[in-house]
């Protein structure tokens, strides 16, 4: 049963006519395949082109950007969520299955069950809902809490999904059309067909009680904090949620915009207490009621990369927004604002694409990027140039597994879902390719290597193919040779010429604790390619991560396996279902040069055990330092892995009418951009 939306409102039609008739006058021209010079970070000798692709069809958007997980069984799963404020209008959360995200089909079980075909009592009843009050009188809002599940992890103790939530509650808190905002967390423990929210993770600064002018005694009040695009940062061992927040004039609508970011240790499973935001340049604020900085791009007269401390929003300063932005006692619009992130391997760098502050339709989406996700420094790279949208909700996709948001290559994909044309109904994608006078070189290809985990057991291949971890390695058993293949993955091949890999034929391949296998080599076989992923902060420690199933390469003493990336132990009553490897060192290699001895084995060199998990006061973390291992690359990539997610400039209340299959899925409001 796919969703059957209700007819729009006539107030709401109104207004998406109107928002749709000022987004068609911008016109429709633009160029497909324009490279356009990048705007680099004054300290980055390096120059960048992005070159704009084809344009493809996007068939199923939501009210979220698309939230893409494969499960230990190696299915794909996609999620999305609406919650419309009227008192019959749809609020859901809606899963899609299939291979990858271009034959993806409605999820039946998981989309009925009843708490994700209406939301509204999950809502309601949420840490956030029993916390919201409705609004009074006549109103278009009929509840206290609209809530939608976003940014969604499977956790490799168990199997267990998770997700962050969008709050949108207390509607009308200064009589206007407008709520507030926060972010809690929810687990599914049966692939997404029940839910429970669980707790808070990130909170406004400031109050969210209805009218409080004891809180905001002038003329504006705080949004809080919605909207959260998630990174999962195996490389570093942390969560990054990027978020977003708003000043709003009371009785009218926002004004400026704001970009904000927070962390969590993955080890913490998103649980409350475990965030911390950044503010003024360290890691020190409660995820729950602390401060935040408003996150700004890094230029030569502004290298920190947030507003200072004194120049932020303050709800007792006097004016309407407007004015305090031009006084300078407000920052104005972020350009990082609601951006989603992923790693790009081939620059060694991640990237993001936030919403533009021009929301005319003819601004170029922007592409910014840095190096290293502890000290948010983001420099803007480039942008698409002549190809121009209004975009909403985005997210990027590597267009060689079709599956996932953490690494990408060269080229990629980047989906839009809403004004991505001069059309506000427009669903896309378009396929991008960033060039670089300096690509990342992970390891030095004319060299050979032996591969070895922290346990001290050496990649090895026995006569019959067989892989597995061992305390020495001949030539022919376990010398490996790194091919690129251009795009910033790798072949690694054997003595005898074989790739290593999985089954790209199938999903089974993707599924947790796939072994290894030595195939003829195929530099175009997704299941042969490996992301080499440096560690953060642990110089010469690297993850092998398969690009067809985005798990890790791991071994024991009797199996060579892909694995779901951890960084910390599994405890042994951590219960469900879990990979055979269930420890940090089973997957944290080494990569150092065969050096053959005519007369014994090559041993596993020293290697100390990794820490298990980052500390969770963690202040300022510093740039991880290149290995001086002659091997290393001049850029090695400084690696990272994980999801993503946006939120609307136009204040319009928005549904639409979803196609593919006769399927409609009702957009809501005019927040999200």
């Amino acid at each position: 049963m796919f969703p059957h939306p209700r007819p729009l409102p006539a107030s709401r039609a109104r207004r998406l006519c109107a928002a749709a008739a000022a987004l068609a006058l911008v016109g429709t021209a633009y160029s497909l395949s324009t490279p356009l010079p990048a705007q680099a970070d004054p300290a980055d000798a390096a120059t960048y082109t992005v070159t704009v692709g084809s344009v493809g069809t996007w068939t199923h958007p939501d009210d979220t950007p698309a939230s893409m997980i494969i499960d230990e069984k190696g299915d794909f799963h996609l999620q999305g969520a609406h919650a419309l404020y009227g008192k019959n209008d749809e609020r859901r959360w809606t899963f899609w299955k299939g291979t990858t995200i271009d034959d993806i089909t409605w999820d039946q079980e998981a989309s009925s069950a009843d708490d994700n075909w209406d939301t509204t009592t999950r809502c309601n009843e949420s840490p956030t809902g029993r916390e919201s009050t409705r609004a009074p009188g006549a109103t278009s809002h009929s509840e206290a809490n609209y809530c939608d599940l976003t940014n969604m992890w499977v956790d490799p103790d168990t199997g267990d999904w998770y997700g962050l939530v969008h709050n949108e509650f207390t509607p009308r808190p200064f009589d206007d059309g407008l709520h507030y905002d926060s972010i809690d967390y929810a687990v599914s423990h049966d692939k997404g067909v029940t839910w429970s929210i669980v707790d808070h993770a990130i909170t406004s600064p400031y109050s969210t009680r209805r009218g409080d002018t004891d809180a905001f005694p002038e003329k504006t009040y705080y949004y809080g904090d919605g909207d959260p695009r998630l990174y999962v940062d195996y490389a570093s061992g942390y969560f990054y949620a990027f978020y977003g927040s708003r000043v709003v004039d009371k009785g009218y609508s926002w004004v400026a915009f704001y970009q904000h970011v927070a962390r969590a240790p993955i080890s913490g499973k998103m649980a409350a207490g475990t965030w911390q935001k950044w503010y003024n340049g360290t890691w020190t604020e409660a995820g729950i009621g602390g401060r935040e900085s408003n996150m700004t791009p890094v230029t030569a007269d502004s290298p920190t990369g947030y507003t200072a401390p004194e120049n932020e929003y303050k709800p007792t300063t006097p004016g309407w927004a407007g004015q305090q932005v031009a006084d300078g006692t407000a920052p104005a619009t972020s350009p990082l604002f609601v951006m989603d992130v992923t790693y790009n391997a081939h620059l060694g760098l991640y990237i993001a694409e936030p919403q533009n502050p021009d929301q005319s339709g003819n601004a170029p989406q922007e592409i910014y990027a840095t190096r290293d996700l502890s000290t948010q420094k983001w420099f803007k790279l480039g942008d698409t140039g002549t190809y121009t949208n209004a975009s909403w909700y985005r997210w990027f996709l590597d267009s060689a597994n079709g599956t996932s948001s953490a690494i990408v290559g060269r080229s990629f994909r980047a989906y839009c879902s809403y004004g991505c044309t001069t059309e506000l109904m427009s669903f896309q994608y378009v396929n991008l390719t960033i060039d670089t006078d300096s690509p990342a070189q992970a390891v030095d290809t004319s060299k050979r290597y032996t591969i070895t985990n922290a346990d001290g057991l050496l990649l090895s291949a026995a006569p019959d193919g067989t892989l597995s971890g061992a305390t020495t390695v001949t030539e022919d058993t376990g010398a490996w040779t790194f091919h690129a293949t251009g795009d910033g993955s790798y072949t690694i091949t054997g003595a005898d010429g074989r790739a290593l890999g999985v089954d790209s034929s199938s999903t089974a391949g993707r599924a947790w604790d796939t072994p290894l296998t030595l195939t003829a080599a195929d530099s175009t076989d997704v299941g042969q390619q490996w992301f080499v992923v440096p560690a953060t902060g642990d110089a010469g420690s690297v993850r092998l991560v398969n690009r067809y199933s985005g798990l890790t390469l791991g071994m024991n003493g009797t199996a060579a396996l892909t694995t779901p990336q951890r960084t910390w132990d599994r405890g042994s009553d951590a219960g469900g279902t879990s990979s055979v490897l269930t420890t940090v060192a089973a997957q944290t290699l080494t990569l150092a040069e065969f050096r053959p001895s005519p007369a014994t084995p090559t041993a596993a060199p020293t290697q100390a055990a990794p820490t298990t998990e980052p500390t969770q006061a963690a202040p300022t973390q510093a740039a991880p330092t290149q290995a001086a291992d002659p091997t290393a690359a001049p850029r090695a990539s400084q690696g990272p892995l994980a999801s993503t997610g946006t939120n609307v400039l136009v204040p319009v209340l928005v549904a639409v009418v979803l196609t593919g299959a006769g399927a409609l899925a009702l957009r809501r409001r005019a927040r999200r951009g």
